[in-house]
């Protein structure tokens, strides 16, 4: 789940009306990809939540 500010959210509406596709698309396909190739993976491995193991 994200939220995004208005303004942001226009941004983004307006790229996916461009490409002819949902914002929910624009964001699977294109706008968190590049965020992986983008971003270390250091960065990404300290954000994301620890997962505990099962016993």
């Amino acid at each position: 789940m994200m939220s995004l500010r208005d303004e942001n959210y226009r941004v983004l509406t307006g790229a996916a009306i461009d490409r002819g596709i949902s914002v929910q698309e624009l964001l699977r396909a294109v706008i968190i990809p590049d965020w992986v190739k983008e971003t270390p993976r250091a960065i990404v491995a300290e954000s994301w939540p620890s997962m505990r193991t099962r016993r």
